[in-house]
């Protein structure tokens, strides 16, 4: 071919063809020039095929990385989600209210006596201790850390992808130094309780081996009450919400980032953007969906209870998994959950104007309750004209979803009774699993 080339150069030259000479000079260098853009375009192309290998190679990393790392937060958060209702249920134990609701709702023959028996303590014992052994997720982030040195990040810029990235990752960060507080919180707690020494601690921890004498059997309910209600086990018995609902987030987040890297997704698609729209934004003002869960009221709501005769026709009782609410039989009871915590506030409000429904899990405890359900903005009278719902409880458990629309005209953006149940004229008794706020 290079030989064509010079001999058809040599040719024009010989013929004094100058002008056709320059011609396919020019025409030469032409092709010459294509020739080193299509080099340089699949050497490109051939670059570009590597730099995504390499980064397909360090995102697989971070999917295995976050596979690990969601295994163990959702073992932490379920150890929570157990753990939590059993130091509930230790401590309710102690009150003589709780003994009430089991013997008139459950015929049961246990007296308040029972929290002092063997059983009882080491039931309170291992909920206590268990408490005390801290977990730690300790995340795998080498993926994340290796892709950020490398320089192949620059390739994500923009996209979806590169933000659920940093998003996910920061949380982790969030999530592992506020676990750090709080188990030295209860590590703390650990020491000040062993420092402080209290009698009958051996046997208060080992209640269901040891042999307890007429002397100890004697003096058994104040050892038990002194180390029960002792200060340093305060801290044990708060609800962690703010790293539940970190353990939550991450997971929703860290799920939704592993399938967006296994299906080469740069973009959020539409089941990616319905999955992270459940993410709860805990520095925002808005409200936390679930009022209670397994039973046991979360962090951001209190509750109260109100009747015609000083408060007293309505008995609450956490029993483990569920809640139990004796109502009197007189002119109304009510029990109501409120935002906040401390006394009830009706300028302490929230907007749940982004949420359509109400759902309760609930059952009664013989079936046929006739209760109504009603919620309160700050403009509402203290005299239960309020819109109420009125529903018939069966003793099976069900999901009763309320529209939100059914309270109009309550106003949504100004809740403070985020849900009230209210019985009139009958005594009954009724179980709650859950309350909940969809959207």
């Amino acid at each position: 071919m290079i030989k064509i080339f010079r001999k058809i150069r040599k040719t024009l030259l010989e013929e004094n063809r100058i002008k056709k000479y320059l011609l396919y000079a020019l025409g030469e260098i032409i092709l010459v020039v294509i020739g080193i853009l299509i080099a340089l375009q699949i050497n490109n192309a051939n670059q570009k095929n590597l730099n995504r290998e390499a980064l397909n190679g360090y995102l697989n990393s971070i999917a295995q990385n976050i596979e690990s790392d969601l295994k163990k937060a959702e073992t932490i958060k379920e150890f929570w989600l157990d753990l939590v209702p059993r130091l509930a249920l230790s401590r309710r134990r102690m009150y003589p209210a709780y003994y009430q609701i089991r013997q008139e709702v459950y015929g049961d023959s246990l007296t308040a006596a029972y929290r002092y028996s063997r059983e009882n303590i080491d039931f309170m014992s291992r909920a206590i201790n268990d408490a005390w052994g801290v977990k730690y997720l300790t995340p795998n982030v080498s993926g994340f850390e290796s892709l950020t040195n490398s320089g192949f990040l620059s390739q994500l810029q923009g996209t979806d992808v590169e933000e659920l990235l940093f998003n996910y990752y920061n949380l982790l960060e969030e999530l592992t130094i506020q676990e750090s507080n709080y188990n030295q919180t209860l590590q703390n707690s650990f020491d000040d309780f062993v420092s402080a020494d209290l009698e009958g601690t051996y046997t208060f921890f080992n209640s269901a081996t040891q042999t307890w004498g007429a002397d100890l059997v004697e003096k058994l309910p104040r050892l038990v009450d002194e180390i029960a209600f002792h200060p340093s086990l305060t801290p044990i018995y708060f609800y962690p919400e703010h790293l539940i609902v970190k353990y939550e987030n991450l997971l929703i987040m860290g799920e939704a980032l592993r399938e967006m890297i296994l299906s080469g997704e740069e973009d959020y698609t539409r089941e990616i953007e319905n999955q992270l729209a459940r993410v709860f934004d805990q520095y925002a003002n808005s409200p936390y969906p679930t009022v209670m869960q397994h039973g046991y009221r979360t962090q951001d709501y209190s509750y109260a209870v109100a009747s015609p005769n000083q408060n007293q026709a309505v008995n609450l009782q956490y029993l483990g998994a569920h809640s139990t609410v004796q109502f009197d039989s007189v002119a109304w009871a009510v029990i109501y959950w409120f935002v906040g915590n401390g006394v009830v506030d009706a300028n302490r409000v929230k907007d749940f104007s982004k949420f359509t429904t109400l759902r309760l899990r609930m059952r009664g405890v013989e079936g046929g309750e006739q209760i109504k359900v009603s919620l309160k903005d700050k403009s509402n009278p203290t005299d239960g004209s309020e819109t109420k719902v009125p529903l018939n409880l069966t003793n099976e458990w069900k999901d009763y979803e309320i529209p939100l629309s059914s309270f109009a005209p309550i106003q949504l953006e100004e809740i403070f009774m985020v849900a009230s149940i209210i019985v009139e004229h009958q005594a009954c008794a009724i179980e709650i699993e859950s309350i909940e706020y969809l959207k």
